[in-house]
């Protein structure tokens, strides 16, 4: 039960990064308050670049967070388990620090809240979806 509720947040924490591609294309509006630019990108490379970086992020960190949940309900390898988890947590820190106001305020604590977990889970706790059987 302890590994479906796991996959369940690192799912849903992966989808949620969604909210960052539905501002950037202009599909919904998140957060009124973004308008899809980085406190630190967007003057040295523009609006467009930008978006870029941002849209490979979320994409980088749904996809990497659908692929953690699918480790740890068995249907990947357990063997790709850490070096998904550090790097999805690592892509999506980036996006939070590079584009803070991106999702509300309560999603965004969320999200740094999930990510310094699976960080401290594999890295100080060398935590596997097996440990959980």
């Amino acid at each position: 039960m302890f590994r479906i509720v796991v996959a369940l947040v690192l799912l849903a924490h992966g989808i949620g990064h969604s909210m960052g591609l539905l501002q950037i294309f202009k599909v919904a509006a998140v957060n009124p308050e973004w308008d899809g630019n980085s406190w630190l990108l967007t003057g040295p490379t523009g609006t467009t670049a930008t978006h870029v970086v941002g849209g490979v992020l979320w994409t980088v960190s749904i996809v990497g967070f659908a692929a953690l949940a699918a480790c740890v309900v068995g249907w990947l390898p357990e063997s790709m388990f850490n070096g998904l988890a550090v790097g999805s947590a690592t892509v999506s820190l980036l996006g939070l620090l590079l584009f803070p106001i991106a999702f509300p305020t309560f999603s965004t604590i969320g999200a740094l809240i999930v990510d310094l977990a699976v960080l401290a889970a594999v890295i100080w706790y060398h935590w596997l979806p097996s440990d959980a059987a």
